[in-house]
Formats: structure tokens, sequence, C-alpha cells
């Protein structure tokens, strides 16, 4: 065999070598995140529901004798899901009230701020307690579902009597999935 072609030959063998080292390494770091060590991912864990109230202190009726919300309590609604533990999704707002004159019929909402863009609410909530219960002091409730969303809204509640008298307003927040 000549000289040039045993050169020519050793060239050969040497791209074959170097062609060789790249479709290797190319398997290689090809297949390196299947072999990369796992990482446990745990799912965070789904936020209840709350609640934050201004609770009135010394609430006065638009007029003497027109009814007064004392204040605002919560309680969480069922929860969704029989095989595993779920948070509860619906919070349940209590006014707790008093209408001296037995005649409280109307818990209205309005709707101050929310960072929602589909938060949608009821204003009115026919109130439907006996004239003694609301002398004494009563509550009125009112759910509301959270969904998937993560938000808060503020509203603002007030309760009417059948006389046209607004109870003072109380303003509280509903924080929904940490919002």
């Amino acid at each position: 065999m000549p000289i040039k072609e045993m050169q020519l030959d050793k060239v050969r063998q040497a791209k074959m070598r170097f062609s060789a080292s790249y479709v290797i390494a190319a398997l290689m770091f090809s297949c390196g995140p299947l072999a990369a060590a796992e990482t446990q991912l745990i799912p965070e864990a789904p936020v209840a529901p709350t609640i934050t109230a201004e609770q009135p202190t010394n609430p006065v009726s638009s007029k003497p004798g027109g009814p007064l919300l004392v204040s605002i309590s919560v309680r969480l609604g069922p929860q969704i899901g029989l095989l595993t533990p779920q948070t509860p999704q619906m919070i349940i707002p209590e006014f707790h009230f008093i209408a001296p004159n037995g005649n409280a019929v109307l818990l209205h909402r309005d709707l101050v701020e929310t960072s929602s863009n589909s938060f949608h609410l009821s204003p009115a909530t026919a109130i439907n307690v006996p004239a003694d219960a609301q002398k004494r002091g009563a509550v009125i409730t009112g759910g509301l579902t959270c969904g998937q969303s993560s938000f808060y809204a503020t509203m603002s509640a007030y309760v009417m009597d059948a006389d046209g008298n607004k109870s003072n307003s109380v303003k509280y927040t509903l924080h929904c999935n940490g919002g």
C-alpha cells in the first residue's frame, strides 16, 4: 500500500472515530434526563376559604328602633368528595342582627371590590325569622362558593326593616384559595 493511501486511510479512520464519538455523545446526552434523579413533587394543599370582617363597635341604626347588625361569624360548608379528604369550597357568613320592632325583612349586600373577573353576588336575601326571635337577636346566613380560582371579594352588608330603616353597614372580605 502506498504511503499516500495509508495516510488517507488513517484520516478516514480518524474521521470515523471522531464521528462515532459524536454519535455516542449525542446518545448519552439525549438519554441524560431519563437517567436523572427523580424529584418528589408534593401538590400544594388547597386553602380553605376565609372571611375577614370589620366587626361593629357600638352599632347604630339609621333611625331609633331600626335594626342593628351586631356581628358577622362564619362556618365552612360541607366537604365534597367521599374517598379523599377535600377542602371545603363553600363558606357561609352568618349575620347576627337585632330588630327591636321584629320587622327586619332584608339582608342587603354590595360588592365593594374584588380581584375576580367573574364574581357574582346576589345583593338581597329575604329575612324569614319570627318577630320574637328578631327582637332577642337572630342570624341570617348567605353561602358563597369559591370554585378553583384564587381571589378575594370585599362586600358591605346591612339589614333593612319593613319601615325602610337600615342597620349599620358591616364590611367583610371573602378570601378564596389564598386570594
